[in-house]
């Protein structure tokens, strides 16, 4: 059988249940060249060359990732509702269902507060 997992909060979906893909590109922006005939008449050896010196020993990876990186994601409904009402600030445990108890020390662990200090933060 075929399951997916929302890649929000984590909830196992089968096969027919009803679930969103979300896909995000991230690709450098860049103005439209204008070319002039100073362009056409340039010398362009010696800045291939420094560009091509300045990444020889950068990672491969890390240089792609400056051109493009996509990602894709299946949410359950509920995800997906917080998803598009704050897309640039989504966090799982927006979603939930309304009679869904959300973790909130694990919420908390997220944050990066440790587990002895999450009694002290929730009495502030």
């Amino acid at each position: 059988m075929i399951a997916y997992c929302c890649d929000g909060c984590g909830k196992e979906m089968k096969k027919g249940d009803l679930r969103y893909t979300v896909r995000i590109d991230v690709r450098a922006a860049y103005d439209e060249l204008e070319i002039g005939l100073s362009d056409l008449v340039r010398d362009y050896r010696a800045e291939m060359l420094a560009l091509i010196e300045r990444l020889r020993h950068k990672d491969p990876k890390e240089i792609e990732e400056t051109v493009y990186k996509g990602f894709q994601f299946d949410l359950c409904p509920s995800c997906q509702q917080a998803y598009i009402r704050d897309p640039l600030r989504f966090h799982p445990e927006q979603g939930g269902e309304p009679d869904t108890e959300i973790d909130i020390d694990g919420f908390l662990r997220s944050l990066g507060i440790p587990p002895d200090e999450n009694d002290d933060q929730r009495s502030r």
